[in-house]
């Protein structure tokens, strides 16, 4: 059978989530699958998967199914896959150690939101270990008018890479430090070890394995998974917390991860 699956987000981590589990269905299955997603995104999937069309063009089906996020609506029970990224590594791009962040999201509440945690890291690398911070986020400005994020200052700038360019940044890193969005997902697809800054969401919501998670359940934490969320609102805070979440986990508080991470490169 021909089966036509479109994922209905443009989410790159929604979607690097959802190929393992479509490489499951049609494994599965046996049907013939042509899979829809983000056209820019097609270059991270097509040769780790040439089980699976992506985007065909005059693509008959038999059936079809929409999936909102990684593993719903295709009839199987649920298991963390790794999603696989194709080979992008060229030639080691800055000469010096690096880390390399993301720290743009979808909405305010996945920002890590404490005024002075991303530049107190930055310096952090740099004075104990002499590790540069590169920022591969697309953009260097992010957000709503009333609301805009910058990159941190301290960051080596390489914001607006394509990304088979972020791919191989991310390759020839020490290690990646991101929030809840599609580059710690890519930098995860890559087998490189993430440390992820979120507690919008719980611990099980991203990916579990090759992880350093910063997480607090002392404070609020979770909202995204356990409240009705108003994609239309950047500013989403169900509990009107002004985004305490993030506010108060500052760089001090997991310094000694930052170093667990450095020391076991």
């Amino acid at each position: 059978m021909k089966v036509k699956i479109t994922i209905t987000t443009s989410s790159l981590g929604d979607t690097i989530g959802a190929v393992a589990q479509v490489d499951k269905y049609q494994k599965l299955t046996n049907n013939e699958v042509g899979f829809y997603i983000n056209n820019s995104y097609v270059c991270l999937f097509k040769d780790s998967y040439p089980n699976i069309k992506f985007n065909p063009i005059n693509f008959e089906y038999e059936n079809q199914k929409l999936i909102n996020f990684y593993f719903d609506d295709l009839g199987m029970e649920y298991e963390e896959i790794n999603t696989k990224i194709d080979n992008h590594i060229g030639a080691r791009p800055i000469k010096q150690k690096y880390i390399t962040i993301s720290t743009h999201s979808t909405h305010q509440g996945r920002y890590w939101n404490n005024d002075n945690g991303w530049n107190d890291l930055i310096r952090y690398l740099k004075s104990k270990y002499d590790v540069s911070t590169v920022c591969i986020d697309r953009d260097y400005l992010f957000g709503i008018k009333s609301c805009m994020n910058l990159i941190p200052k301290k960051a080596i700038d390489r914001s607006g890479l394509n990304l088979k360019e972020c791919v191989n940044y991310i390759n020839h890193a020490e290690f990646h430090v991101g929030t809840s969005n599609g580059l710690s997902w890519l930098a995860h697809g890559i087998n490189k070890h993430v440390l992820l800054i979120s507690n919008v969401t719980k611990p099980w919501c991203e990916f579990t394995t090759n992880i350093t998670r910063i997480y607090d359940d002392s404070i609020c934490n979770g909202c995204l998974n356990e409240e009705r969320f108003d994609a239309t609102n950047w500013l989403w805070c169900p509990r009107q917390k002004n985004f305490e979440c993030t506010k108060k986990i500052s760089f001090e508080s997991f310094k000694s991860k930052i170093d667990d991470c450095v020391i076991n490169l």
